[in-house]
């Protein structure tokens, strides 16, 4: 009989209850989200109680420093803690840095001449540590990354229990440790797809989004130039788009080498922009820029090109894309080669025209910054038991105290290339919210996700961290994706079917329908869309198209939802159709928190 199974049969009914409500106490903890140095913390709280005159600590592994810093001990003297900072593993290093250097428990009775505290000796005189018990903190491959340690203040060697205690702690503590450091390079990962949107892919220079962020905070005297190439569009029709990008990248180039204080950002198609802290005289900047490109053409290989652009300016700390923006336009009215400079009084109606697209814009930003980029829930009702075990994750954005809806923002989200941020941000609130809930929640997946193919290995992280099973995530994907989508799309679709993902899809009958494809996927469920279902029972062709979606999805064994139920006379056609599921306010109004 191994050691751990001993010491079990060792324990009284007694000690046995008081190790589980350890582990109760600290995994409801982790279920609810708590801080995972408050969680520690709580551990060490709840060991000391169970060995009176003792203190809990617990200490990590610094991976890059091979050092151990204490993480936790909240009935410590600080002094103690800065004594034991930057300890190193070793023979000498005290219980904590026996059990990390050898990777096993270290039990000592007496700190004071065991030779294992050669090093830390004095430290276990000034805060009388008599005895200190230590066990590693090991990793998912076993191997150690801290300790989790009680010192008593009298000599003793720990009991059957003792030991036990302690490695249920340790224990415990790993599960929390390795939960942040996942979350940790979860969010690191998400940081760095923002930072990766933020970069033009063909030029290598910061794009709109990155102008947007630099433009929220910039001083009285700051200038904007916006750049219009000319002629692009004939040079792509001429000489082919390789060419044409050639030939940005090459623009790009030599722009930056001569913007001065100027910073270079690429926005959309052939389109730059130059932004300064300060520039005294716009006029002479913009035609010194002319000047250099009317006497250097841009060379590709054998080939010369003497290129020119439309400018608009805009000066001052307010406002500056809005107003280079409608300064670019009034260049462009005026022929190519063309520039203007933004007039308050005659230009301010136009400026209007932008308001809506760069303040979504902005709102977009902070919101995915500060987490105001939410998950609501709409319930889905199963019409066989009339009860709510699913749920639909809408996407809302919170911005200065008011919700807007998807229809607002997500036409902005989709033009700056910010829809994979937001499909992250809702996975990742719905998986949270499966981890603390039963049942079932679907998200929708756009084609852009698709595109860039990061799902799967998003998704399965996402949902390991939280302890949640794939088959309780509903991927919902739009008709047109199944009907017409590349077979990249197909292939991943499928793949993620064989992890045990379900797959919807979206407003059904919007679009052409691929049925072979739909039972290519093996689709589990159809989304029968609104403009059907809304007025089905006063509409009879809405009722004969339904019907026969219906009929195709049973002979399928393909489940099928009705979208907008809004009324009983609605329902009730719905019911008699025999649709298995049915989404809208007659039942469940979108909400911050799920509603059975």
């Amino acid at each position: 009989m191994d050691e751990s199974r001993q010491q079990e049969v060792d324990l009284s009914l007694h000690e046995l209850d008081h190790i589980l409500g350890l582990q109760q106490r600290i995994c409801g903890l982790v279920a609810s989200a708590t801080p995972y140095l408050e969680v520690i913390d709580e551990t060490c709280r709840m060991a000391e109680r169970l060995l009176p005159g003792s203190v809990a600590s617990c200490m990590h592994l610094d991976p890059d420093t091979g050092l151990m810093s204490v993480i936790s001990a909240p009935s410590v003297p600080e002094a103690g803690i800065e004594r034991l900072s930057q300890l190193r593993p070793g023979p000498e290093g005290g219980s904590c840095g026996n059990a990390v250097f050898h990777n096993e428990p270290a039990y000592v009775q007496n700190t004071f001449e065991d030779p294992s505290w050669k090093g830390l000796r004095s430290l276990a005189v000034d805060f009388n540590l008599c005895a200190c018990w230590s066990v590693p903190v090991r990793d998912d491959l076993g191997t150690a990354i801290g300790s989790f340690a009680l010192s008593s203040f009298e000599h003793r060697t720990p009991s059957a229990f003792h030991k036990r205690l302690l490695e249920v702690g340790a224990a415990l503590v790993a599960i929390v440790l390795v939960r942040h450091a996942q979350q940790q390079r979860l969010e690191d990962e998400k940081d760095a797809l923002i930072e990766q949107l933020g970069r033009d892919a063909l030029t290598g220079l910061p794009n709109s989004q990155s102008l947007i962020r630099t433009l929220r905070e910039v001083p009285a005297t700051s200038a904007l130039i916006l750049l219009n190439l000319n002629n692009l569009g004939l040079i792509n029709t001429r000489y082919g788009l390789e060419t044409g990008d050639r030939l940005l990248q090459a623009f790009a180039s030599t722009l930056s080498g001569i913007a001065g204080s100027g910073r270079l950002f690429r926005g959309s198609a052939d389109q730059f922009a130059l932004y300064y802290d300060h520039l005294d005289d716009p006029a002479a900047e913009l035609e010194r820029l002319r000047q250099h490109f009317f006497g250097e053409p841009v060379c590709l290989q054998e080939m010369k090109f003497y290129l020119t652009f439309n400018a608009g300016v805009a000066t001052g700390g307010e406002d500056l894309l809005r107003r280079a923006m409608v300064a670019l336009k009034q260049a462009r009215l005026r022929g190519k080669n063309a520039t203007s400079l933004y007039q308050p009084d005659t230009d301010q109606p136009a400026l209007q025209q932008q308001v809506d697209y760069i303040g979504w814009s902005v709102r977009l930003h902070e919101a995915l910054r500060t987490g105001g980029v939410r998950a609501w829930y709409q319930g889905i009702r199963d019409n066989s038991s009339g009860e709510i075990h699913k749920w639909e994750a809408l996407v809302r954005l919170e911005h200065g105290g008011e919700v807007f809806g998807p229809g607002q923002f997500l036409p902005v989200a989709e033009l700056i290339g910010l829809m994979p941020a937001i499909t992250r941000a809702v996975i990742d609130q719905a998986a949270e919210r499966l981890a603390v809930q039963a049942g079932c929640i679907s998200v929708n997946i756009t084609e852009t996700d698709l595109e860039l193919g990061y799902l799967p290995d998003f998704l399965e992280r996402t949902l390991q961290t939280r302890g949640v099973s794939p088959e309780r995530l509903i991927l919902e994907i739009h008709e047109g994706i199944s009907s017409g989508s590349k077979q990249t799309y197909i292939e991943q679709l499928q793949q993620l079917k064989r992890r045990g993902y379900q797959l919807a899809i979206d407003d059904f009958g919007t679009e052409y329908s691929n049925f072979e494809r739909i039972l290519e996927l093996e689709i589990d469920m159809i989304k029968v869309d609104a403009k059907y279902i809304r007025n089905i029972h006063q509409d009879a062709t809405s009722y004969e198209i339904v019907r026969a979606m219906v009929f195709f999805a049973q002979n399928a064994g393909i489940r099928t939802a009705a979208e907008f139920v809004h009324c009983a006379e609605v329902q009730a056609v719905v019911e008699a159709l025999g649709i298995d599921e049915s989404q809208g306010f007659l039942f469940s109004e979108p909400a911050p928190q799920p509603q059975a």
